[in-house]
């Protein structure tokens, strides 16, 4: 008999952060960074949530930089930086970054290009998956299944071809 081969993916999510709030004055830039610890034999992923808001209470965009330790002087340079694994403007979304290896990432919120403060609600977590590969043997009831089929198709077969008349109609 040949095995059936089964796949299962196995996920778990780690908060790193709790849910912290950071005020960022107009024409300041804001910076945090965080030690991220990969978990070895597992595709690691950082989910980094941010939901942008203005002094009012209503939604808004900051430009945001994720970037490694070692891209720290390439990605924060005033003239064409280089190496940023996020450079965009954020409002409400959540990134998924592949990591592989464990380090420090930086967190820097630019509020340069603007004359009102925004709160940025930020926060981090750590999603692990893995997948696992299991044979099983059960061919056996495929088999037993595939023979009542057979089985059926005859009966059926044998009342169609020896159908009998019935003399009243």
């Amino acid at each position: 008999m040949i095995p059936n081969v089964h796949t299962t993916v196995a996920e778990s999510r780690l908060a790193i952060t709790r849910p912290e709030k950071i005020i960022v004055n107009p024409s300041f830039i804001s910076e945090t960074h965080q030690n991220v610890t990969t978990v070895p034999g597992k595709d690691n992923e950082m989910l980094v949530n941010l939901t942008v808001s203005s002094t009012s209470g209503g939604s808004s965009s900051i430009h945001f930089k994720l970037f490694k330790e070692p891209e720290l002087a390439n990605c924060t340079r005033e003239a064409s930086p280089s190496g940023c694994t996020v450079d965009a403007s954020v409002t409400n979304q959540t990134i998924r970054v592949p990591i592989n290896a464990s380090t420090t990432y930086y967190f820097r919120f630019d509020n340069t290009q603007s004359n009102s403060s925004k709160t940025v609600l930020f926060s981090l977590s750590l999603l692990t998956s893995s997948m696992s590969n299991y044979a099983t043997r059960d061919g056996d009831l495929n088999l037993f299944g595939l023979g009542l089929s057979v089985l059926g198709v005859v009966v059926v077969a044998y009342g169609v071809a020896a159908r009998t008349d019935i003399p009243w109609e």
